[in-house]
């Protein structure tokens, strides 16, 4: 009887509950959803992918003349964001010299599988399932000299 009675006290009250895909609540004005990429913008500079910690940013690059200056840019044929690896820590936005990385205010991902969440933007696909870990340079080894004798006198 006395749970019948917590239950009956709270059936008239007003309802906290809300059916998620019907009613939608409304973003943070400065909330993170999914990263998109503006294509247009991009110069492949490659900032975005070093700085990654998750290195779910994916760019392959060629060299373009499209001014017809006869000078090769870096432009970007492939981007790929991988939301299954992202963390959202806007890294990526804050070091990009063009802003043509920035965060939607979409934030559902969902998919069957893991490899469905790779978003591929620009004109040539990129294979979601090599790690983008950009290439280190390695520093030149100095080459060891011997110590010099010291001419006796």
């Amino acid at each position: 009887m006395k749970g019948m009675g917590i239950t009956l006290k709270h059936l008239f009250d007003k309802k906290v509950t809300r059916q998620y895909p019907e009613y939608k609540k409304e973003t943070f004005e400065r909330s993170r959803g999914l990263l998109t990429v503006d294509m247009d913008r991009c110069i492949a500079c490659l900032q975005c992918m070093r700085i990654c910690p998750d290195h779910c940013i994916s760019i392959e690059q060629e060299k373009r003349d499209a001014d017809g200056s006869g000078k090769a840019k870096p432009y970007a044929v492939g981007f790929v964001i991988d939301d299954s690896r992202c963390m959202y820590c806007s890294l990526c936005v804050e070091v990009c010299p063009v802003n043509c990385i920035y965060h939607t205010e979409e934030f559902e991902a969902q998919a069957y599988n893991r490899l469905e969440l790779a978003r591929q933007f620009g004109e040539r696909p990129v294979d979601p399932t090599i790690d983008p870990k950009p290439a280190v340079k390695k520093k030149p080894k100095a080459a060891k000299q011997a110590p010099k004798k010291e001419a006796a006198a």
